[in-house]
């Protein structure tokens, strides 16, 4: 249940809407792996493996109402009603390897290579009635597809150096290609980059009491599906969330200081720069009283 009161621009309210929303979700998830693990030797040599199938499969369904009175209570327009069916249909498929050795030296190697497919499936359907009908809202209707190809792959070294220094370095490389359509529109959109993401940890014991260690980090964070999909959910008349399928992943640098004493006494430091950050906006169109997140 939703209140909306429209003033005008000295303040008096004009317009009060009342909505009733009411959504029903129901949601059938299915996940599958296989897993592999091979020793190779006495001194933990050894190879995994994972391959992964994820189906996730969701039916929204919405009924709206919205009640117009004026600010002494009496009716004012004519009630609006709507329906909207908005199911959701995700599949993913992983697979990945692992190796890890111990090299000369006592020099740790862990590398592995991985990839995933992703296929999303948005149909969203809104019905207003008009004439005492239900009819298809195509402004508001629309379905949308969209897939995602990541190829990864990385490498990672530690070595103790002394009794009093270890070091751990590693690279990761991350191949993305994605695609999403909007069937209703024709508009289409493509994405194909690749990433660098390297990592350093140095650490250093002054004694059995006292550890410090530094460390830096580049990290990725892609918007979720839900961010992606260009599909409208309705509070009310008034009020609404939108998509954005062109939204591109955020990059984060981070440097880290941390002293460590007897195990149980931690103390850190850091700092984090964020490139192209994800963020919720509220805008506005003035002409229609509506408000939006996206």
């Amino acid at each position: 249940n939703n209140l909306s009161l429209i003033q005008d621009n000295a303040g008096v309210v004009n317009t009060k809407n009342v909505a009733v929303n009411n959504v029903m979700t129901d949601m059938k998830n299915v996940g599958v792996n296989f897993n592999f693990r091979r020793l190779l030797d006495t001194l933990g040599t050894e190879i995994t493996s994972d391959i992964d199938y994820l189906h996730y499969n969701s039916g929204n369904k919405q009924f709206m109402s919205n009640l117009f009175y004026d600010a002494a209570g009496n009716k004012k327009d004519p009630d609006e009603l709507m329906q909207g069916y908005l199911p959701a249909d995700i599949h993913i498929y992983s697979a990945k390897v692992d190796y890890a050795t111990t090299l000369k030296k006592q020099i740790k190697l862990e590398a592995g290579i991985k990839t995933s497919y992703v296929t999303t499936d948005n149909n969203a359907l809104y019905e207003i009635i008009q004439n005492g009908n239900w009819q298809t809202d195509l402004g508001k209707s629309n379905h949308f597809k969209y897939e995602e190809n990541i190829n990864a792959a990385y490498i990672n070294l530690n070595k103790k150096l002394n009794k009093k220094w270890v070091v751990q370095t590693g690279l990761r490389v991350e191949n993305t290609n994605a695609n999403g359509k909007q069937l209703n529109t024709g508009q289409t959109f493509n994405k194909n980059y690749t990433q660098l993401f390297p990592t350093l940890y140095i650490g250093y014991s002054a004694n059995d009491k006292n550890q410090f260690a530094v460390s830096y980090g580049k990290r990725i964070e892609r918007p979720d599906y839900d961010d992606l999909n260009p599909f409208y959910f309705f509070l009310d008349k008034y009020t609404y969330q939108v998509g954005n399928p062109y939204l591109q992943p955020q990059f984060t640098h981070s440097l880290e200081l941390s002293y460590s004493f007897a195990g149980f006494f931690t103390a850190t430091i850091n700092y984090a720069k964020t490139n192209n950050i994800i963020q919720d906006l509220f805008d506005q169109i003035d002409s229609t009283n509506t408000t939006f997140i996206r």
